[in-house]
């Protein structure tokens, strides 16, 4: 019997941010819930890949993606398709909204990394939504993702980890969205 890879290769994944909304069967949920943020509403979704964070205004909306480059996503309004490697920032200015992110990827040795994993796996129980995924093998951590939302007079900030074991990496993304 074959087990399937819960996460595609760290090489492989992408930041996408969309200046619309995507349609929920372009990202496979496995775990989501929705935030009201003052009149505003923030849907936050985890998946087998990745994350889907939307912030909805009444005159706009923004949609960030972090996922497999191969996942089947639209190209119009794409206003940001960066590979997550290395460390990196990005700042869109949209109708009334103000999207910034910085993401970081760490790749550890082995020990290094166990100890990552088990830090986030007791952060887990105090996010805003997390999920533990099986590994590549019997052997392998599970795959974690979570997310950890912070609301803003005027917005919220989202801490996204997502850990790829069979990398030893940590794919960690910091998202602000705020109102103009």
């Amino acid at each position: 019997m074959t087990v399937g890879y819960a996460r595609p290769d760290v090489a492989d994944m992408v930041l996408r941010v969309f200046e619309r909304s995507v349609h929920p069967e372009l990202f496979a949920s496995v775990s989501e819930t929705r935030i009201k943020v003052g009149s505003d509403v923030a849907t936050l979704r985890l998946g087998r890949y990745g994350h889907l964070l939307e912030y909805r205004t009444q005159h706009s909306t923004l949609t960030e993606i972090a996922t497999s480059k191969f996942a089947p996503l639209p190209s119009q309004l794409c206003m940001i398709d960066r590979r997550l490697i290395g460390y990196r920032t990005h700042t869109v200015e949209g109708k009334g909204v103000r999207y910034h992110c910085s993401y970081q990827l760490e790749s550890a040795p082995a020990d290094i990394y166990l100890t990552l994993h088990r830090e986030l796996e007791a952060d887990a129980r105090s996010s805003t939504l997390a999920v533990a995924l099986p590994g590549s093998s019997i052997s392998s951590p599970d795959c974690l993702s979570l997310l950890k939302c912070d609301l803003l007079p005027a917005g919220f900030v989202v801490h996204a980890f997502h850990t790829f074991p069979d990398n030893g990496a940590v794919l960690r993304i910091q998202t602000l969205f705020e109102r103009m």
